[in-house]
C-alpha cells in the first residue's frame, strides 16, 4: 500500500495528516480498498417492511443500519444487485452512506418549500422527496448533461412533482427571494473523500488552487442561498471533501458575512466516525460555532464528509 498511495498529490498527503494525525493510515486503507454497495430505500415506492420481505425473496443479502433508517449494506456487487427487481423498480437507491446525511439532517417536511441548490445527478432530491413526499421541492442544476441525468432520475425514482431548473445557482436570490424553508446545498467540492487508487480520474485533477477556486465558489452559492431562505428558515451545507478551506473555512466566512442573521443548529449523527468542526487550520481561526459541524471519516463503507446546519433568524 505504502508505493501505491505516493501515486495521490504529495501536497494533498502533507494536508490530510496534517489535519487528521491520529487517523491518518486509518483513512489511507480506505482510498485503497473498494467498498461495499450501499442503498437505501425508496418510500415513495415502498415501505421497509416490504422491502425486507422483497430483498429475501430474492435473496439479497444484507446488512440494514440503524442510522440512517433504511438504509442498508449490500452483500452483493453492484453488477449483481442492478439485476434484482427491487433494483429495476426502483424500490431501492444506490447511494453511500455519508452521502444519505445531509437531507436526513435536513429534516424536510411534508407541505414545506425546499431546495436543493446543487442537485444533480439526484441522490439527495430524490431523498428529500422519499422523506417527504408532500413537499413542495425545486431542484437546481447548471450543468445541461447533469441536468437531464436528474430529469432522468427524478423520473424513475417516480420524484416527477419536483420542480427542476437548468439555470446556475447563484441566481436563486433574485429569482426565489425568502421563499424556502429549507435549503440543501451539497457543494461542488474537491471531493477528496471519495478518492480511490484503482480510478487516478479521481484525484489526478487536485491542486491547491483548485481548493482555492472551489472554496469561492462554495460562497457564492451560500451567499445566494441566504435570500432565497425565509427568515427562521434552515439551511444544510455539505461537501465530500476534508480541506478545511471548503468547509468550517467557508463556514465561518458565511458567518461573519451575515453577522447575527445566522446561527449554528446543532445536531447529532449517532456514528462511531463522526467528530466535531475544527477551529482552527494552518494559523486561520475559525468561529467557535465550527465545532457543531460535523466531519464524517471515511471506513470500509462510508465516503469522507462535512456536514453543517444553519437557520436564518434575521433578514
Amino acid at each position: 500500500m505504502r508505493e501505491l498511495i505516493y501515486r495521490l498529490p504529495y501536497q494533498f498527503l502533507s494536508r490530510l495528516e496534517r489535519l487528521y494525525p491520529h487517523h491518518y493510515r486509518q483513512i489511507l486503507n480506505t482510498f485503497t480498498n473498494r467498498k461495499p454497495t450501499t442503498f437505501r430505500i425508496n418510500y415513495l415506492k415502498t415501505d421497509l417492511i416490504d422491502l425486507r420481505r422483497r430483498l429475501l425473496k430474492e435473496r439479497v443479502r444484507f446488512q440494514e443500519l440503524q442510522f440512517p433508517k433504511g438504509a442498508f449494506i449490500s452483500k452483493l456487487s453492484l453488477r449483481e444487485l442492478q439485476d434484482t427487481d427491487v433494483y429495476r423498480e426502483c424500490l431501492i437507491y444506490v447511494q453511500n452512506i455519508s452521502s444519505m446525511l445531509p437531507p436526513v439532517i435536513l429534516a424536510p417536511h411534508d407541505g414545506e418549500q425546499i431546495l436543493d441548490l446543487c442537485a444533480a445527478p439526484g441522490a439527495k432530491t430524490t431523498q428529500i422527496v422519499s422523506l417527504a413526499p408532500g413537499a413542495q421541492v425545486t431542484a437546481i442544476e447548471k450543468d445541461r448533461i447533469r441536468y437531464h441525468q436528474l430529469l432522468t432520475n427524478l423520473n424513475i425514482q417516480g420524484a416527477d412533482k419536483v420542480t427542476a431548473m437548468l439555470i446556475d445557482g447563484i441566481w436563486v436570490r433574485k429569482k426565489f427571494p425568502e421563499h424556502f424553508d429549507k435549503i440543501l446545498v451539497d457543494a461542488p467540492c474537491t471531493a477528496e473523500g471519495l478518492f480511490m487508487l484503482h480510478n487516478p480520474r479521481t484525484y489526478k485533477y487536485w491542486k491547491e488552487k483548485k481548493v482555492k477556486e472551489l472554496s469561492h465558489k462554495q460562497r457564492n452559492l451560500l451567499h445566494a442561498a441566504f435570500f432565497a431562505l425565509k427568515e427562521g428558515g434552515e439551511l444544510v451545507y455539505s461537501t465530500c471533501t476534508f480541506s478545511p478551506e471548503e468547509n468550517e473555512g467557508v463556514i465561518d466566512w458565511f458567518l461573519n458575512k451575515f453577522k447575527d442573521k445566522l446561527e449554528m443548529v446543532p445536531f447529532e449523527i449517532p456514528l462511531s466516525n463522526v467528530f466535531q468542526g475544527i477551529v482552527a487550520w494552518e494559523g486561520k481561526k475559525f468561529s467557535p460555532a465550527c465545532r457543531l459541524c460535523r466531519r464524517i471519516v471515511p471506513n470500509e463503507f462510508m465516503e469522507g464528509f462535512f456536514v453543517a446546519k444553519l437557520k436564518k433568524i434575521s433578514a
